[in-house]
């Protein structure tokens, strides 16, 4: 099962040189990531309001599966999913 956010969350996030998230904050807790399980980007809307994200699926220490993306044009970080 998974908790799909109707609004995506704001995220802090450590990122490697090539923007890869290592590490984010979520709920107060510090969560280290493992490993990436997909990694995608999606680009649409170019003729009206764009939208351009870089999206992750990452395994964290404690196990827990998040889905974040990175908004290209702004560079903000968001919460998209969680699996349990």
């Amino acid at each position: 099962m998974s908790k799909l956010f109707r609004e995506a969350i704001k995220l802090e996030v450590e990122e490697d040189p090539q923007h890869k998230p290592i590490a984010f904050l979520y709920k107060r807790r510090r969560e280290q990531v493992r490993e990436t399980l997909k990694r995608w980007r999606i680009v649409q809307g170019w003729w009206k309001r764009p939208v351009m994200r870089e999206y992750f699926q990452v395994r964290t220490a404690s196990g827990t599966v998040y889905e974040l993306y990175r908004d290209l044009l702004t560079g903000a970080w968001r919460l998209q999913r969680v699996y349990d």
